[in-house]
């Protein structure tokens, strides 16, 4: 084995990637801003406060009391308090009534809800009208409940990540093949239009992701035994437009790429911000100041919030949170397709 030979390998291999300079670029910045993320994410020592709306008539000083607890308290009628706990304004419902104290929770996400019962429960103990209100708590659920598992609670935002990524790969590379190998070229010199090929390719495209998405639904809740409460045709049609959207950004991000090392190295820098910032980590409304805006130009923030309420809430197709969102990942899908008709424009022309 001649070490002079291999040296020359090697060699080749660092003068190839020091001319590489998107590779470079890649290589390092996207560690960089992964892990500033995670910092921004966890970085803090801060603990979470549990909002509790305590409704109907409540005796003054019990409620003075409450006030002296960890809980973060605000008084509400009933039907007021359920509509906040249903808009995630609160975390939990108290009310009083002879035989203790009844708390209702969201219940759909299992280590919120058991960190929720263990605040309540801590602070109702505290306070003794005659014996202990712990022994005589009472916990309803408007979502899930206490079988509800975290596979549950997480399936739809699985569904929404596996589906985007897996199709947004492979709508890059594939893409990115036919500009390299010259087939867009040869393509564009019959009478087709550039819109027209896009739009081509997105069918084709789409067709596997919209069957892709659709093994993946089934499999989660056919063998997966995944509890959900909305219409199975909801969740697809939601799922779909997000697939649809992925191909539409990996026709567009594959314009940056010169090769497939590079296409692959955009993965993180698409896919880890929307991983960190849609929910699947840490819910939406927790996210800090500077992280929040950037979370609402996400489309898998829209698609995991659109699959947890039909999924876990059984919102119907016509609601408008579910109307609002298909809507803003449609506009997604058709911006990115616009992208992709503009850069094989520049590829090109």
């Amino acid at each position: 084995m001649s070490l002079r030979r291999v040296g020359a390998v090697a060699a080749r291999i660092v003068t190839q990637f020091r001319r590489d300079h998107r590779s470079l670029g890649l290589l390092f910045v996207a560690p960089i801003l992964v892990l500033t993320l995670v910092g921004a994410l966890w970085g803090s020592s801060s603990t979470s406060t549990v909002r509790a709306a305590v409704a109907g008539d409540v005796d003054p000083q019990l409620y003075a009391a409450l006030q002296g607890t960890k809980l973060e308290l605000k008084a509400l009628d009933h039907d007021a308090a359920i509509e906040a706990l249903r808009a995630g304004q609160t975390d939990a419902v108290i009310e009083f009534d002879q035989a203790g104290a009844v708390v209702t929770l969201d219940g759909s996400d299992p280590a919120r809800t058991s960190a929720i019962v263990g605040s309540v429960q801590g602070a109702l103990t505290d306070l003794i009208i005659g014996a202990p209100l712990a022994s005589a708590v009472k916990v309803n659920y408007l979502y899930g409940g206490p079988a509800y598992t975290l596979l549950d609670y997480l399936a739809p935002v699985l569904i929404a990540v596996f589906a985007f990524f897996f199709i947004f790969l492979l709508s890059t590379v594939s893409f990115l093949r036919e500009r390299t190998s010259g087939t867009l070229e040869r393509l564009l010199a019959t009478p087709l239009t550039r819109a027209e090929l896009v739009l081509g390719y997105l069918g084709g495209f789409a067709l596997f992701a919209l069957v892709q998405a659709l093994v993946i639904l089934a499999y989660t809740v056919l063998v997966l035994k995944v509890q959900y409460r909305g219409n199975f045709a909801t969740i697809f049609i939601v799922e779909a437009v997000l697939v649809v959207g992925a191909v539409s950004l990996g026709l567009a991000i594959s314009a940056f790429a010169r090769n497939e090392l590079q296409a692959v190295q955009f993965v993180p820098l698409v896919l880890l911000p929307q991983v960190f910032l849609s929910g699947l980590l840490v819910p939406v409304e927790q996210l800090n100041d500077v992280l929040r805006p950037i979370s609402a130009l996400l489309p898998l923030t829209y698609a995991n919030e659109a699959l947890r309420a039909v999924m876990v809430k059984g919102y119907a197709l016509s609601d408008p949170l579910i109307l609002r969102d298909i809507g803003i990942l449609a506009a997604f899908a058709l911006v990115m397709a616009v992208a992709a008709v503009g850069s094989i424009r520049r590829e090109v022309a």
